[in-house]
């Protein structure tokens, strides 16, 4: 079994490259980058990223949606000793601010636009520099360690933007490197804590390398299969995605974002055999004119998600049959990677309905279930909050020493979530301990949402809470108090729109004059679940 403990990421694929060099590792809009290539393109990277400053234990933040210079920029940075930093494609100018000064980038990659939403102009709004200086004489006080912004093309309107294209610098390596520490970060991950502050996830290379390469060995990944990167690289079940084709020398088909009819072509195209994604991904993707068993009849391993977050088991069973495959459920975490359990294609369907199941690497990964309240140890069958420890782990959170010494005790992260496991050594998702949402594949806590609408001056309070949605699985509805009889919902998702990822803004608000309450013994608390229950069938 090919595994790298002792490797960086760049190291890892580097080594598939010097074997199979003329071997397709990227195809994308036309374009086949072969293995070769890919690390050839990663060295002229880091050479510019180096002329820019960039070195070990720097961040470069990657804005981007999925595209092979998001790849290229990861090998970079491994090359250099650097860590990506993975900006979500839905991010909007409040959230972007944040990230930018608490991950104290030295470089940024972004894209001009995407999906109609104009990121540069979004960036000037942060940095009126980029509109005004040439690149060699840009700097912000805002943001001191940041030493350039990157594009993927020229754009006259903000001169002091970077091409991609002149970033690269071909030929000999001028970058000292590559860096072989497998412990360095690779990648920092955002994610939401409990109190909705933001929190950078620090993997290392090793995790990601490995942890991806071992969920393509329980999806039994061949030297013939192709796989398929839809899912946002930018989060970590899209990354492990990606990482567990090319950890594998395999082809990947890369596709920016999801579209039903074009994910349906590239498939049939590029005989896809390996496609994990979302179900309203696959729901869509059945309801879609263009679909037919035949266009996919190459598919033969992949997983979907969040089912239980919204469907029932029949859609499951629809999917199943439409694919022709057997699908699993994972279970995961930026803090230990995504699919850390995942079912056995070759279980029974009733056991492959549940999100999650064995775990991948049980060698080197480790689970245990304990009561939530006292730490006690639990047996199978009992609910109770999931532990893990192991390589998977990350090492810490960003700058936030007292929030890792929290979460991490003794090498074991407290996952916030609540599981059951049986007898066979399978764990399944039970659901969060502070009732976090999972929102078209982001996990959100409702005090993200929360935050943002109780900053409008004519609110008074807010609540949210999931709700099942037959498109997305889940999504918000907020329940306000309003300080001014004069506020509507119109003009609050107004408010929102800009301010937070589209997401996060609730597809409903119901306005309230007082909330359900009930005491307990540090006080008087919110009855969320009265609240769920009266928009549970909002949109059914």
């Amino acid at each position: 079994m090919l595994r790298w403990p002792d490797a960086t990421i760049y190291q890892g694929l580097s080594e598939i490259a010097t074997r199979t060099p003329d071997a397709p590792a990227v195809l994308f809009d036309g374009e086949e980058t072969t293995y070769g290539e890919l690390i050839e393109e990663a060295r002229a990277v880091a050479n510019g990223l180096s002329s820019l400053g960039v070195g070990r234990g720097d961040t470069v933040a990657v804005w981007l949606s999925n595209r092979p210079e998001w790849l290229v920029t990861q090998l970079a940075a491994s090359y250099l000793g650097a860590a990506v930093v993975a900006v979500n494609t839905r991010y909007r100018t409040h959230e972007l601010e944040y990230m930018l000064r608490d991950s104290g980038c030295r470089v940024l990659v972004t894209e001009e636009s995407f999906l109609e939403k104009d990121y540069l102009g979004m960036l000037a709004s942060l940095l009126p520099e980029l509109e005004r200086r040439s690149p060699d004489a840009f700097s912000t006080d805002e943001f001191p360690n940041l030493e350039a912004v990157v594009a993927l093309s020229r754009n006259d309107d903000y001169p002091a933007v970077r091409a991609f294209e002149d970033v690269r610098l071909p030929g000999e390596t001028r970058a000292e490197g590559p860096a072989d520490d497998p412990l360095a970060t690779a990648c920092i991950f955002y994610t939401s804590g409990t109190t909705g502050e933001p929190k950078g996830c620090l993997q290392t290379n090793r995790s990601l390398l490995n942890h991806s390469y071992q969920v393509g060995v329980h999806f039994g990944l061949r030297e013939d299969d192709v796989g398929l990167g839809v899912l946002p690289f930018c989060g970590i079940w899209g990354y492990n995605v990606f990482m567990s084709a090319l950890a594998h020398g395999l082809p990947l088909v890369v596709q920016p974002y999801f579209d039903a009819e074009r994910t349906i072509r590239l498939i049939e195209a590029h005989g896809v055999t390996y496609c994990s994604a979302l179900a309203t991904m696959y729901v869509r993707m059945l309801e879609d004119e263009a679909f037919a068993p035949e266009r996919v009849a190459t598919l033969r391993r992949g997983a979907t998600g969040f089912i239980s977050m919204g469907y029932d088991e029949a859609v499951f069973d629809r999917i199943e049959a439409a694919v022709g495959f057997p699908l699993v459920q994972p279970y995961g975490l930026s803090e230990a990677n995504s699919q850390v359990f995942v079912g056995d294609p070759e279980d029974p369907i009733e056991r492959r309905k549940r999100v999650g199941g064995p775990m991948v690497h049980p060698e080197e990964e480790d689970a245990r279930v304990v009561d939530p309240e006292t730490g006690e140890e639990l047996p199978p069958g009992e609910k109770g909050e999931l532990h893990l420890r192991g390589y998977n782990v990350i090492s810490g959170y960003h700058e936030k020493p007292e929030k890792t010494a929290e979460d991490i005790v003794d090498g074991w992260l407290r996952t916030g979530d609540l599981v059951t496991y049986d007898e066979k050594g399978y764990f399944y998702y039970q659901s969060r301990l502070d009732d976090a949402l999972r929102v078209r594949g982001f996990l959100v806590t409702p005090r993200d949402i929360e935050s943002a609408i109780d900053a409008h001056p004519d609110v008074a309070l807010s609540q949210v809470v999931g709700v099942p949605h037959p498109r997305h699985g889940q999504v918000p509805v907020a329940f306000v108090r309003a300080a001014a009889e004069t506020l509507d919902e119109a003009a609050l998702v107004d408010y929102l729109d800009g301010r937070v990822a589209d997401y996060k803004i609730p597809a409903a608000i119901r306005f309230v004059d007082e909330f359900p309450r009930s005491e307990g013994p540090h006080g008087e608390k919110i009855r969320k679940n009265e609240l769920r229950d009266q928009v549970a069938d909002l949109f059914e």
